[in-house]
């Protein structure tokens, strides 16, 4: 006659019933999070399909023209020291800079901009305070 084995602990039915609880909270279905419509438009363009209709706030604002997005591009940088200088002189005359580096088929480049703006006249602006500086000011659409 066989013996019949030993009851598991207290300790080894409770690592049992939680490894069970880990085992049934894995099979449960994990809900996605709601994607934007842009992302989905972006996403299926990447895949090679075509978008049917845009976001229905783009083609609300390109009724309008107020989905324009502008930027004042300063200068474009090769060295850092170069636009760290550029941006500090904006800076000290109040304008708020960012920087965008970019790879292009001349190398890094490191983009001193301003913006975005949401109309060409706050861009023209911002560009007639940068030119006042003595720099250039070009104002590009994002």
């Amino acid at each position: 006659m066989a013996a019949k084995p030993p009851a598991p602990s207290v300790e080894a039915r409770e690592t049992l019933s939680a490894r069970e609880e880990v085992v049934e909270a894995a099979a449960q279905p994990v809900k996605a999070a709601p994607v934007p419509a842009d992302a989905e438009r972006a996403r299926a363009l990447l895949d090679g399909k075509t978008a049917t209709a845009p976001a229905p706030a783009a083609s609300a604002a390109a009724v309008t023209g107020a989905a324009e997005r502008l930027v004042v591009q300063v200068g474009a940088f090769s060295e850092e020291a170069g636009a760290r200088s550029v941006r500090q002189k904006l800076e000290a005359a109040g304008l708020k800079t960012y920087t965008h580096v970019a790879e292009t088929a001349e190398g890094r480049r490191i983009r001193v901009r301003l913006g975005p703006y949401a109309s060409r006249a706050e861009a023209d602006k911002a560009a007639a305070r940068v030119k006042a500086l003595g720099l250039p000011a070009a104002i590009l659409t994002l």
